[in-house]
């Protein structure tokens, strides 16, 4: 009887240990599985223009909501060697997706039209602010035409005026990018008080709109049509900057998301001071705008229809 209950023993202590390598053989598979979910980004911040002060808070704040999301690991174009390592047709097949922050002037991209085919073959594609201020010429470009990188983007900067604050109106407040601000925005009045110079604020007029009260420097755009580009943020008005034009009644779109063959766009013209960057609203703006470019979070990107015409 000793002899069986320690045969016994013994059995249950190989089941005990085969079980043990067992489980952690699993989690050591699904472990390895889930670091193979994680999404690859590419952060592109080359300029050949101006170049923002920003630029380490905007590399700073994508690499860290990243890594606070797990959603993404993050890479960098910071140098003409890196983006002619990177961002060649086999290089880019490593990423989901890749990002333009504050990218300015006609970056040396080794194979321009393997780039816009990468996009197109479906992945993703997100610009801040001054990646609209980026490529205006293109390679084959005729007299007239525009850029092929600003048609894959939706729209061109034109100029700014003085920093200044505006009132951004949600238009799709399903898309990731805005939902987080229509969430911010439940329970807060048109009427509350915020410093707009060193921060933002979400409210809901009167009239029940949802209203992102911010203060940045505000781009004019142009080849920029509300009927190409799926609108998430715009203006009623020209932007108050102290230009002539200050305060004239007017569409000016602000951020938008759309297709571009199976691929994702998704653009924000906020981005040009460091506070922008730290702010907790632009932060929730740019990872659902970043989340739908790498395929993870789903917004319409059905064209918006033409505004009203005025009597």
């Amino acid at each position: 009887m000793k002899i069986r209950n320690t045969m016994l023993v013994a059995t249950l202590a190989v089941t005990a240990v085969t079980l043990s390598a067992t489980v952690l053989t699993t989690h050591r598979a699904q472990a390895s599985q889930t670091a193979k979910a994680k999404k690859h980004l590419l952060v592109v911040t080359v300029t050949k223009g101006f170049r923002h002060g920003s630029i380490p808070v905007a590399e700073e704040t994508i690499q860290k909501l990243g890594d606070s999301t797990g959603d993404w690991d993050t890479d960098f174009v910071r140098t003409d060697d890196d983006m002619k390592a990177k961002m060649t047709p086999d290089a880019l097949k490593k990423y989901d997706a890749v990002v333009f922050a504050n990218t300015t002037g006609i970056l040396p991209l080794p194979d321009p039209q393997g780039f816009l085919d990468y996009i197109k073959a479906g992945h993703g594609f997100a610009a801040m602010h001054s990646g609209s201020d980026t490529l205006h010429e293109w390679p084959g470009q005729k007299p007239g035409e525009i850029s092929a990188y600003i048609d894959m983007l939706g729209g061109e900067f034109l100029t700014h005026h003085a920093q200044c604050a505006i009132d951004a109106y949600v238009q799709d407040p399903r898309s990731a990018a805005t939902r987080p601000l229509v969430r911010a925005a439940k329970g807060i009045s048109s009427d509350a008080k915020q410093d707009l110079t060193k921060n933002t604020l979400v409210v809901t007029d009167p009239k029940a709109n949802i209203v992102w009260k911010a203060y940045d420097e505000i781009y004019l755009l142009k080849n920029n049509d509300r009927t190409k580009v799926h609108v998430l943020l715009s203006t009623d008005k020209y932007p108050n900057d102290g230009s002539a034009d200050a305060n004239k009644p007017g569409e000016h779109l602000i951020s938008w998301v759309k297709s571009y063959g199976e691929g994702r766009v998704f653009y924000t013209e906020l981005g040009h001071r460091d506070e922008m960057w730290r702010d907790a609203f632009y932060q929730q703006h740019i990872t659902g705008g970043i989340r739908f470019a790498l395929g993870l979070a789903k917004s319409s990107t059905k064209p918006s229809a033409p505004l009203p015409a005025v009597p």
